[in-house]
C-alpha cells in the first residue's frame, strides 16, 4: 500500500492525492473565466423592473450565487445541515485521488448526528444535495453519483450504512469553481444520523479531470476520503492524512416528515421546471411535482376554482388558456384569450361566486382589470387599474381585490367593478419578475421573488397595511412559483406540538414568554443551519426566554414537557 502524498508537478503520470497547490497542464481545453458576484449583482441592478421569468436572465447557478450572497447558506432551505463554516471555494486547496490528466477511483464522505449536532429529532426528509467543484476538465462530461445514507449515531467511519435515496450529476466544464445543487430524495428515519457520499468512477479515458471544492474557513465535522489507488482502502479522515481543508458540502430537507399537518394545500405553477407542484401553506414549502407544464409562454395567472377545487384554471402571458386536473396533473387547452391593447396576463383569482377575474399589464406603461368566462375562453374588461407595475391578484374572503406592483413595490386595492387602484403600503421587499398572490386557509399569501435578497419567497400579506412576511423559500430561493391557489381548512398546527403548552409574541423582538399547565423541563433554539443557539433548563410552569441577541430570521424551538417534545417555529424581528 502506497503512501498518500501530494502529487508535484515533475511526477508525470504518478497518482496522488492532489492539491491545487500542484500546477497542472490538462487535455488542452480552455476554462471560461468564472463568474463573479459583481457581475450578477450589476446585471441584476440593469435589468430594472420585469414580469418574466428569472430564468431568462441568470442561469440557477447564478441565482444561487446571488441568493447566498445577500443571505447565506442558512437561508436557502427550510434546513440546511451543513457541517462547512463557510461556502467559498478555495482552489488552492482542492482535492481529489488523481493523475496530471484524470481522477482515479474516489469516494467522499461526510456523517452528520441530526439529534445531536443539529437538534433534528423526527428525522429528514431530504430534497437535494449540494457540493462543490473545483477544477473541471472533460471533453464530453462525467457522472458523479450522490448517495444518502441512514446509519447509527457515533458508528462512522464503521457500521452499517443503509442507502435512503440516490441520484447522478453529469460534471462539465461549466461546473469549475461552483456549487452544484442535486435533487435528491430520501427519508432518513427519527434516532439515525446521515452519512452523505459521492462517488467518482475512473472510466480509464484519461480525458477526465477533477478535484472536489474546499477551503480552510473550518469545518465542524471531519470529511473523509475513500481512494485505494491513492492508498486509503476504506474512508479516512483528511486530518490523519495531514490534510486542513474541509469539503464545502450541504444536505437540504425538512425537519418535519409529513408537512405541517393542517388540511389546507397550496397549488401553483414552478416556472422554473416548467411543472405543476403543491406545499404546505403554512409553513416554509417543499415542492412536489404534480404534472409538467405545455405552456410556451410564462405561466403567471391560475386559480384554482372554487365549484370544482379539483381544476384550475391558468393563463400564460401569450394568452393560452388551459384548464388543470390537480389530481393528475394534466392541463387541457381552452383556447386563447388575449389580454388587452399591449399588456399580457400577470395574475387571476375567483371570487367566492366563480367568477374569474384577470389582471394584465404592460410595464410602466398601462394595467387593466377583466373578467374571464371559463365556458367560452373570452375576456370583457372591467377597466384600467392605472397600475405601472400589477403582477398579481388575489380576492379575500369578503370578495375584496389587491394585487401587487413591481414598479413601486407597494400592495393595491382594487375595485373589482371599476378597476381603480388604491395604494395600501409597501410589500416591504424589491419585487421583481413573475410574482402570484392568492387568498386561502383564512390568509392572503404571495408567491414572490425578492430581487434584493435575489430569493423566490412564499410571503403572508397583511391586506390592512400592504406590509407582507416571509414563510419560507421555494427550494431554497431558486425555484421561481408564479401563480399560486390555496384551498382547504385553517391554519394547521404542528403535528407534534405540546398539549397544554403556549408561548408569546410570535414573532418576537427580544422575550419570548413560556407558559404551560405542567413543568418545562428545558428549551434549546437552534437556527436553520440545525446549530444550537439557546439552550438552558427551566423546571417551572411559566417562564421568559431573552432572543435579543439572536439575528432575524426563523428559529426552531424545542421545548420539553414531562419528557414529551414539541417543536415550533419562532420568528425573531
Amino acid at each position: 500500500m502506497r503512501k498518500i502524498t501530494l502529487l508535484l508537478a515533475c511526477f508525470i503520470g504518478s497518482v496522488g492525492l492532489m492539491n491545487a497547490q500542484s500546477s497542472f497542464t490538462g487535455g488542452g481545453s480552455t476554462q471560461e473565466p468564472a463568474v463573479t458576484i459583481e457581475s450578477l449583482l450589476t446585471r441584476l441592478q440593469t435589468i430594472g423592473d420585469v414580469s418574466g421569468n428569472i430564468n431568462d436572465y441568470f442561469t440557477q447557478k447564478e441565482q444561487r450565487m446571488i441568493n447566498v450572497h445577500f443571505n447565506g447558506v442558512q437561508n436557502i432551505a427550510p434546513v440546511v445541515v451543513t457541517q462547512s463554516n463557510s461556502q467559498t471555494i478555495d482552489l488552492t486547496t482542492s482535492i481529489a485521488c488523481a493523475s496530471p490528466t484524470s481522477f482515479r477511483n474516489n469516494n467522499l464522505f461526510r456523517a452528520f448526528d441530526l439529534a445531536g449536532d443539529f437538534g433534528i429529532m423526527n428525522g429528514l426528509d431530504v430534497s437535494a444535495v449540494e457540493f462543490a467543484l473545483g477544477t473541471v476538465t472533460t471533453p464530453t462530461g462525467f457522472p458523479i453519483t450522490a448517495n444518502i445514507y441512514s446509519a447509527t449515531p457515533g458508528a462512522f467511519p464503521g457500521g452499517t450504512l443503509t442507502l435512503q435515496g440516490t441520484a447522478v450529476y453529469n460534471a462539465t466544464n461549466a461546473d469549475s469553481a461552483t456549487i452544484v445543487t442535486l435533487p435528491l430524495t430520501a427519508s432518513i428515519p427519527a434516532g439515525e444520523a446521515m452519512v452523505m457520499e459521492l462517488v467518482l468512477v475512473d472510466d480509464g479515458t484519461d480525458t477526465n479531470f477533477m478535484r472536489f471544492g474546499c477551503n480552510n474557513d473550518g469545518q465542524t465535522g471531519p470529511s473523509y476520503i475513500q481512494a485505494a489507488d491513492c492508498g486509503a482502502a476504506t474512508p479516512t479522515d483528511f486530518a490523519a492524512l495531514g490534510l486542513t481543508q474541509g469539503l464545502v458540502w450541504n444536505v437540504l430537507g425538512d425537519d418535519e416528515p409529513g408537512g405541517g399537518g393542517g388540511p389546507a394545500m397550496a397549488f401553483g405553477v414552478n416556472n422554473t421546471a416548467a411543472s405543476l407542484v403543491s406545499w404546505d401553506p403554512t409553513a416554509a414549502p417543499v415542492l412536489t411535482t404534480l404534472g409538467v407544464s405545455p405552456a410556451v409562454g410564462f405561466e403567471n395567472a391560475g386559480s384554482i376554482d372554487p365549484n370544482d377545487e379539483g381544476t384550475a384554471w391558468v393563463l400564460d402571458n401569450g394568452g393560452a388558456f388551459y384548464s388543470v386536473d390537480l389530481a393528475s396533473g394534466v392541463y387541457t387547452s381552452e383556447g386563447t384569450i388575449a389580454a388587452p391593447g399591449a399588456e399580457t396576463w400577470s395574475g387571476a383569482e375567483f371570487d367566492a361566486s366563480g367568477t374569474l377575474y384577470a389582471i394584465s399589464v404592460a410595464i410602466n406603461a398601462s394595467s387593466s382589470l377583466a373578467t374571464i368566462d371559463i365556458t367560452n375562453a373570452t375576456s370583457t374588461v372591467v377597466g384600467p387599474t392605472g397600475m405601472l407595475g400589477a403582477i398579481s391578484l388575489l380576492i379575500d374572503s369578503n370578495g375584496d381585490g389587491y394585487s401587487a406592483d413591481i414598479v413601486d413595490d407597494n400592495l393595491y386595492f382594487i375595485d373589482l367593478a371599476t378597476g381603480a387602484a388604491t395604494p395600501l403600503g409597501s410589500l416591504g421587499f424589491n419585487a421583481n419578475f413573475g410574482q402570484g398572490a392568492c387568498f386561502g386557509n383564512g390568509t392572503a399569501y404571495l408567491s414572490a421573488y425578492n430581487s434584493d435578497a435575489g430569493q423566490s419567497q412564499w410571503r403572508e400579506l397583511d391586506l390592512t397595511t400592504g406590509s407582507s412576511t416571509l414563510i419560507g423559500l421555494f427550494n431554497g430561493g431558486s425555484d421561481q412559483v408564479a401563480w399560486s391557489s390555496v384551498i382547504g381548512g385553517t391554519a394547521g398546527v404542528a403535528e407534534n406540538s405540546l398539549k397544554d403548552f403556549a408561548f408569546y409574541p410570535n414573532p418576537a423582538t427580544d422575550v419570548i414568554s413560556l407558559k404551560s399547565a405542567n413543568s418545562i423541563d428545558s428549551v434549546a433554539i437552534f437556527n436553520l443551519l440545525g446549530q444550537q443557539v439557546i439552550s438552558t433548563t427551566i423546571g417551572a410552569t411559566t417562564s421568559d426566554i431573552n432572543i435579543a441577541g439572536l439575528t432575524t430570521g426563523t428559529y426552531i424551538m424545542k421545548v420539553t414537557v414531562n419528557g414529551q417534545t414539541g417543536t415550533y417555529k419562532v420568528l425573531k424581528n
